[in-house]
């Protein structure tokens, strides 16, 4: 059986620009980063996202840190995608999700070594 993974709740959001601009090949970006801190069971884990938005001089920092949650959301869903499993790749992604239930301390680690793939 797969262990249920604890509810967890946004306590914080900040979204932050920062103020260099950087050429790119699709023109001039600035980095924004959007940092999430959740609360869990007593537990308060956070992520950082960190992606690169559009500079343009018409646009306010308000449609700016609007850009920037858009692509942090796009890419968590491409991650998301990209780890679904595929036909007969169910049981390694299972063991991926228990291994990082074990990383994030939500469940004890196990004791034997799950198969490898290599």
């Amino acid at each position: 059986m797969t262990p249920r993974l604890p509810s967890a709740k946004i306590v914080d959001l900040v979204t932050t620009l920062d103020t260099a601009v950087i050429q790119s090949a699709s023109g001039p970006m600035v980095w924004g980063t959007v940092d999430i801190s959740y609360a869990s069971e007593g537990l308060e884990p956070r992520v950082s996202i960190k992606v690169p938005v559009p500079a343009f001089d018409s646009q306010s920092d308000e449609q700016r840190r609007t850009e920037t949650l858009r692509r942090a959301r796009k890419l968590i869903h491409h991650a998301c995608v990209t780890m679904e499993p595929q036909p007969g790749e169910a049981s390694h992604f299972q063991e991926s999700l228990v291994g990082l239930a074990e990383e994030l301390g939500i469940l004890s680690p196990t004791a034997s070594p799950t198969r490898s793939s290599v």
